[in-house]
């Protein structure tokens, strides 16, 4: 069947074939039910009349009488129009015959009991019979054969299956029709869910489906349908929160860079001069350098996890090495690195470590002097937690700690990438990274596997 048939011409036409297979099938079953239904009423008349002869021809004196006076016997047919009688002695010569143009059957000796007898007659017509042995008063066997016309029989049968035909193509057209219309009125909330579906645009992403107006079958295609809206409008609306962020962050540096060049370039002046504005613009450089790379980790983290190269880790070894590269900047702010607890896990090592850079040195820039950053091994997550006391107050909702480009501190200080980068890398590995708040510290809890 062709692919781009309508699903109401498929209906339909289903419909109808299931209609005529069902009236196919009962035509059918009342055909044959009719034609044996006749056949047994014509043997049990047969079996009645054969009876009643016998009981005849027992009263009759001798042949002679029988051939003198056949109407003991035809009076019986009286009335009976496609009954005929057939009488034969011992030695299989007729005795009594019907008028009709009976079968010619092949004289074969006395029956004993009853048999049964059939053939087509000298006019073409069939005809059914029972013979069966009697015997005279005198004790002379005869053999009685009794025939049916069955005609007529077989008229009725060919009516009935003509009618049947014809009802059975007028109930396909009429069922298909009643198909065609059924299915047409079933689809309209589908017609009307498609329009509603048309109607959604970039721009309108925030309008759903009614799931109040289609049938209960497809109301896990507007439930489906409508999740995937709500993620197409959560993601256009993150995408457009991400190129504003992106512009703005992107502005204040490259305003820097053109009004440096442009002052630069205003008048003559010296080498050292030069040398100085273009420091500062590769320090700039450098910045929106670093800015640009953490954004494309980022994307790319959205669809890399197949591209991690995971080995067994020692993860108490990795954060070990993490704190000696950081112990100057912390040297600095007199702050303690403590790690403690022993954890071995599946991870690629390269993203373990920018995960453990991003937060240890979030901590560090983020902790007052004086105090302490733990790094805590946790079998149980299995992962990592680095805690600190923050040295300004949190905001009210920790989540927005992994937004991009959010800092807390100063501008210069960084670009508000490192926590949604390690976010991401968590992520990554099968986990999650969160913030919770105990008893004055900042809990940052990297879950690294499931």
């Amino acid at each position: 069947m062709n692919k781009n048939v309508s699903l109401t011409r498929r209906v339909a036409l289903g419909f109808a074939l299931l209609t005529v297979l069902l009236i196919a099938g009962c035509g059918v079953h009342l055909y044959h039910a009719l034609k044996l239904e006749m056949s047994h009423r014509d043997q049990e008349e047969l079996a009645g009349k054969i009876s009643l002869f016998r009981k005849t021809v027992a009263y009759v004196p001798d042949l002679a009488t029988l051939r003198k006076g056949p109407g003991v016997l035809t009076h019986f047919l009286i009335g009976h129009d496609n009954l005929a009688l057939r009488v034969r002695n011992a030695s299989g010569d007729v005795v009594v015959d019907s008028p009709a143009a009976l079968p010619v059957v092949a004289w074969q000796g006395l029956t004993v009991g009853s048999k049964p007898l059939g053939g087509a007659g000298a006019d073409g017509h069939p005809w059914q019979g029972l013979t069966a042995a009697g015997r005279l008063a005198d004790g002379q066997p005869v053999q009685l054969e009794v025939w049916r016309a069955t005609h007529a029989q077989q008229a009725l049968l060919e009516w009935y299956r003509d009618q049947m035909l014809i009802a059975g193509a007028l109930a396909t057209l009429i069922a298909a029709a009643l198909g065609w219309l059924l299915v047409r009125g079933s689809l309209t909330p589908l017609v009307a869910l498609t329009a509603s579906a048309q109607a959604i645009h970039h721009h309108n992403l925030s309008q759903r489906l009614d799931a109040g107006r289609v049938p209960d079958e497809l109301q896990g295609l507007v439930q489906s349908f409508n999740g995937v809206l709500e993620r197409l409008d959560a993601a256009f609306a993150q995408l457009s929160a991400y190129a504003t962020d992106l512009a703005h962050e992107l502005r204040t540096p490259l305003g820097i860079l053109l009004g440096q060049t442009q002052v630069a370039l205003s008048r003559e002046r010296s080498a050292d001069d030069y040398r100085q504005v273009l420091s500062d613009n590769a320090e700039e450089l450098e910045r929106l350098a670093r800015m640009v790379n953490d954004l494309l980790f980022l994307a790319k983290a959205e669809n890399a996890e197949n591209l991690l190269s995971r080995e067994m880790l020692d993860l108490e070894v990795e954060a070990q090495r993490v704190c000696d590269f950081f112990e100057i900047l912390a040297e600095e702010k007199a702050i303690r690195l403590e790690v403690a607890g022993r954890l071995r896990l599946q991870a690629d090592r390269a993203s373990l470590r920018r995960l453990l850079n991003n937060l240890v040195s979030n901590a560090i820039r983020y902790s007052p002097h004086g105090e302490s950053v733990r790094l805590t091994m946790e079998p149980s997550l299995p992962g990592i937690v680095i805690d600190n006391r923050p040295a300004s107050p949190l905001p009210d909702d920790l989540n927005i700690l992994f937004e991009r480009f959010y800092s807390r501190g100063d501008k210069g200080e960084g670009h508000g990438l490192g926590l949604p980068i390690a976010d991401a890398i968590a992520r990554l590995h099968g986990g999650e990274l969160r913030a919770e708040r105990r008893e004055g510290r900042l809990y940052m809890i990297a879950r690294c596997g499931a």
